[in-house]
Parts: structure tokens; C-alpha cells; sequence
């Protein structure tokens, strides 16, 4: 892979816990198992919920049993906890990973954000991504704004119209607030130049987009189920502006959250279900509910990852130098204590990790050798060249050691 390609990272969110049987080949067996365990996945069949992913099993790893119990426990979820390490409860206590990534692969919006609520009249969530300390990243919920947003600069009708509106709006709104601003005391001046870095932020970024317009416009997605209200049209509209922004060029990261924060939970008529995610969760998530849901999310991601291995890339394709990260944001469970926290990965960003066609199984949280989200978080850290040895907080009731550096099993 071609070195001067940037990594594309997208973290693919679902809510109500990953249940570990769901991703389990089934020719494992679920155990305390002491040891590591380390397997082809040629040599094993994906169980009935993941088992859309079957063209993808050679770009693919799934892990088992990563501990993440910084991030709180026995909670309808976890918040920035999840993509953070830092317990839930504490709020937006630090950066997610996200973010940090975002640090070392650059692009003109660092961080996309999209969730897809139950509600289909919120515009916008704070639910699993953060800046920074208090800083959470607003995630846009309706197809038809992210759209707006994205890609209004080459859009014609009433999307065009809006973004340049908006961009009026916001020269005026700079202009008046430089008139105003000497005028201010000290600490008024410093709330003010807050607000002026944001606009200065928001307009580099649409001048950025001016450069690479014509890739814009051959790229933009085209759907007419943008102002759809069902949360399938809504969830599919969402997945084809995450994959227009990548092959765009206006990011390198995004983070999709499937349900849009704690306590949301879709009912998924759609696939026939009538009982709502919470109801499902508080059953323990009978398969023939649970399952359902499962295998549309896994078409989902296997609907992305086709559509970035159709784009020639380099040498290979652009799945070829990208990561995509299937987790839950509540761990193993609807009440996850977090012992454990199911990842599928599916791409190796360019040959920087050693992710293709594996199944890992670490010891058991309280076992000598158990890994954390942390210590995966610190691997995709490295494979972008940010080499530090922390992120975020400490499992008190574990050994640091275990808890430092990255997993080498994938680096």
C-alpha cells in the first residue's frame, strides 16, 4: 500500500451491547479460557448474526473478551465512556478515540458525526464522541441536514440555497461580532475570540471544501429517501453519506452512532419486530428478536465496505487502507459490566495491522493476560504514528501493565 494514502477509520456504534454469541464462530466455545487463543477464520463458520460478513471473512477480526470496565458498569450504556476511557458517569471527562486519531490523520472535517436516533425529528445528539474535555462532538441526525452540510456547496435546489445562506449568515455574524468585540471587558473579549476560533474553524473548512469541489460533486450521494421518517431509509441514507464524505475527500474519521445516546432504543418494524431495543435488552435478547437486528446492522457494514473496495485506490482499493470498528457502546450486554467488550474489525489500514481472517480470544477479565478497549485503542494509535504509551484512565482493579502499550497480537 502506497505510504502518502491516508487511513480512513470508521467507528460503526450500536447500542444494546454486542452479545459475544453473536459474534462467536461456532467452533469456539465460550469459556474462561486462560490462554489466548488465536485462530484462522477459514477454519471457522461466523455464527447466523454476523453471517452477511461472510464475503468480508479474510479482511476481517473478530476479539473476544478485551475488558473495558473504566467505563462504568451495569448501565443502559456507557456513553463517552465507550470511545473514551473514562467512566460514563463522569461525562465528557476526555477525549474519545476518535479524536485522538483524528490528531495524526488529518482531513478538512476531523471528526463526522452521524447518529441515527429513534426519534426521526432530532437534528442533532451529543452521545459518544468528544473533542475534548467538555467538548462533546454534536452528531447530525437527519439525513437531509448532514447532506445539506456536507455537500451543499455542489448541490443544486433547496439544499444548495440553504448552505449558501448559510455561509452569508455566518460572514455576518463574524463581521459583527469583530465591531463589537473592543468594546468588551477582558473576560468578555476571551468568551467572544471562543466563538470567532469556531466561525474562523467553520470557514477555513468551507473554503477547504471550494478546493476539491469537483470531487465533491462526482461523489455526492444520491438517495431519495433523505427526508424518509422510517429508521431504515434513515439508517441507509446516513451509511451513504458516511461513504460520500470518505470517498470525497472531506474526512478521514467518522463515527456512526445507531441509536443517537444512552437510553435510545429503536423499534424495528421494518425487520418485523414490534418490542422495542429496550424490552429486547431486558430479556437477555432472544435471538429470534435480537438476531434480526443484528444481521441488518452486519448488511450495513458489509454495504460500506463494499462500496470502499469499489473505489480504486494506489496500488488496491480504498478498504484496503481503511479500519472499520464494530463495537457496542455497553459492552458485552443491555447491562454490560464491561468484563468483556465484543470488536469485529473488518481492513488493516494499509498493512498496519494484522487484522485479516482472525479470531482472538484473550484471557478473562481477572485472568493473568487479559487486554483492554484501551490497549486496542493504543494499537490503532500507533498503526497512524502517534506512538504514546497512555490514553485516558486507569481499570484500578487490574495490573498497569496490562492496561500499557498496544495489543501486539494486531500491531
Amino acid at each position: 500500500m502506497e505510504k502518502n494514502l491516508p487511513p480512513r477509520i470508521i467507528f460503526f456504534i450500536e447500542s444494546n451491547g454486542l452479545y459475544p454469541r453473536h459474534i462467536q464462530p461456532k467452533e469456539i466455545k465460550t469459556t474462561s479460557e486462560s490462554n489466548i487463543i488465536d485462530k484462522s477464520l477459514n477454519e471457522l463458520e461466523l455464527p447466523d448474526a454476523i453471517a452477511p460478513l461472510n464475503p468480508l471473512k479474510e479482511k476481517m477480526c473478530i476479539i473476544q473478551k478485551l475488558s473495558h470496565k473504566v467505563s462504568g458498569g451495569g448501565d443502559h450504556g456507557k456513553g463517552y465512556g465507550g470511545l473514551g476511557c473514562f467512566h460514563w458517569r463522569k461525562d465528557v471527562a476526555g477525549q474519545t478515540i476518535d479524536h485522538a486519531l483524528a490528531e495524526s490523520v488529518k482531513s478538512i472535517i476531523p471528526v463526522l458525526g452521524l447518529a441515527i436516533p429513534p426519534q426521526s425529528s432530532a437534528i442533532f445528539v451529543q452521545s459518544v464522541s468528544a473533542i475534548g474535555y467538555k467538548k462533546p462532538l454534536s452528531m447530525i441526525c437527519q439525513p437531509n441536514v448532514a447532506f445539506q452540510t456536507l455537500f451543499g456547496s455542489v448541490a443544486e435546489g433547496d439544499a444548495g440555497k440553504i448552505y449558501n445562506a448559510r455561509n452569508k449568515l455566518l460572514d455576518y455574524i463574524k463581521t459583527d461580532i469583530n465591531r463589537v468585540r473592543n468594546s468588551l471587558p477582558s473576560m468578555d473579549k476571551i468568551k467572544l475570540d471562543n466563538y470567532l476560533q469556531s466561525f474562523d474553524e467553520i470557514l477555513y473548512r468551507q473554503n477547504e471544501t471550494i478546493k476539491i469541489q469537483d470531487k465533491i460533486r462526482r461523489n455526492q450521494p444520491i438517495t431519495d429517501k433523505f427526508h424518509s421518517e422510517l429508521n431504515i431509509d434513515r439508517f441507509e441514507s446516513q451509511c451513504d453519506i458516511l461513504v460520500s464524505a470518505l470517498i470525497s475527500g472531506l474526512t478521514n474519521i467518522v463515527t456512526l452512532d445507531a441509536a443517537g445516546g444512552i437510553q435510545q432504543y429503536h423499534t424495528w418494524k421494518s425487520l418485523g419486530i414490534d418490542i422495542d431495543g429496550h424490552a429486547i435488552g431486558h430479556m437477555n435478547g432472544p435471538d429470534n428478536l435480537s438476531v434480526p437486528i443484528r444481521k441488518y446492522h452486519a448488511e450495513r457494514v458489509l454495504d460500506i465496505a463494499n462500496r470502499l473496495d469499489s473505489i480504486k485506490e494506489g496500488d488496491g482499493t480504498m478498504l484496503d487502507n481503511s479500519l472499520i470498528v464494530w463495537m457496542s457502546d455497553s459492552g458485552e450486554g443491555h447491562h454490560g459490566f464491561c468484563a468483556e467488550w465484543p470488536i469485529v474489525l473488518i481492513g488493516n489500514l494499509g498493512g498496519r495491522l494484522k487484522t485479516d481472517g482472525r479470531f482472538l480470544q484473550y484471557p478473562a477479565y481477572g485472568s493473568t493476560g487479559n487486554r483492554t478497549i484501551r490497549n486496542l485503542y493504543l494499537s490503532l494509535l500507533h498503526a497512524v504514528g502517534d506512538n504514546r504509551e497512555k490514553f485516558g484512565e486507569l481499570d484500578l482493579e487490574m495490573a498497569a501493565a496490562e492496561q500499557s502499550g498496544p495489543l501486539t497480537e494486531i500491531l
